[in-house]
């Protein structure tokens, strides 16, 4: 059974893994980035966000500026895309380590996602794991539900006819109607 283990990026960069071992590494940004030997592994994958948190509780206090206030933390676009390079890694079978700054949240959580998900053999225990982590990585219910309320709806634009886009553009002669 493969295992999935976390650590700090201090403890990441120094880790010489024994045999093919992926590393998806998390930090706050490029300039804070753990600095790897890629070489010491079958691959290296960083992901972006701040070890922070928020809950449906936050995001209705914050209301449409949610998601601007909160731009650097986990939000849709980056479980989504580190969902996705955990589809990938954990179809190869082989060994993950994941890394944050201090090993202990972030980095405890996509572990516990993947031991969850995945089945990967877990050995260490997740006390601090950020819940909101690992809520976005398990697509909870409850947390998108409000995610999606803080997003501005589109309204229709008052006074508009149907048909009037199509108008403008066919007098800029950006638009022609088809003939059927």
């Amino acid at each position: 059974m493969p295992t999935v283990q976390f650590m700090s990026r201090i403890d990441a960069q120094r880790y010489r893994p024994a045999g093919q071992v992926h590393l998806l590494s998390i930090s706050d940004g490029e300039d804070d980035q753990a600095l790897v030997e890629a070489s010491r592994w079958r691959s290296v994958e960083f992901h972006y966000f701040v070890d922070g948190d928020f809950d449906e509780e936050k995001m209705a206090m914050f209301g449409s500026k949610f998601e601007h206030l909160f731009r650097d933390y986990f939000l849709i676009p980056q479980a989504d895309r580190l969902r996705e390079s955990i589809g990938r890694l954990t179809a190869t079978g082989l060994d993950i380590v994941v890394n944050c700054q201090a090993g202990r949240s972030r980095s405890a959580a996509v572990s516990q996602f993947i031991s969850e998900t995945y089945g990967y053999s877990l050995s260490q225990e997740t006390p601090d794991a950020n819940q909101t982590v690992l809520r976005m990585l398990r697509r909870d219910s409850a947390l998108l539900a409000a995610y999606r309320a803080t997003q501005a709806p589109v309204a229709a634009t008052p006074g508009l006819k149907p048909g009037t886009v199509k108008r403008l553009m066919s007098l800029f002669a950006l638009w022609r109607p088809t003939k059927s």
